[in-house]
């Protein structure tokens, strides 16, 4: 695999009430993992969109952007975890058990 973590946030900020967090690319398979977030009423919903299943699920809630800076501080401090599991499901539970804070 050769996967490779790409951070949208927080160069581009806010588009139609999203925000791109980052995304988890592996360039072999052509796949990825969405990480993004849906302002709604001064909260944020955190989703995550996984193009090989086509899974797409709500998986955090928020009431500030503070807390998800928090997250992505976790997910870079983690980055070399985060690349070294080879697959995406093994991945995707390490990242999700990182939102914990």
């Amino acid at each position: 695999m050769n996967i490779s973590i790409i951070y949208i946030y927080p160069d581009i900020i806010e588009i139609n009430n999203e925000i791109n967090l980052f995304r988890i690319v592996d360039r072999n398979i052509k796949e990825t993992l969405v990480f993004y977030a849906k302002n709604t009423n001064d909260s944020y919903q955190l989703y995550l969109t996984n193009t090989m299943t086509g899974d797409n699920r709500n998986f955090h809630n928020t009431d500030n952007l503070e807390n998800i800076n928090i997250w992505i501080n976790k997910i870079k401090a983690n980055e070399d975890n985060i690349i070294g599991n080879k697959n995406f499901e093994k991945i995707e539970k390490y990242i999700l058990n990182l939102i914990e804070y």
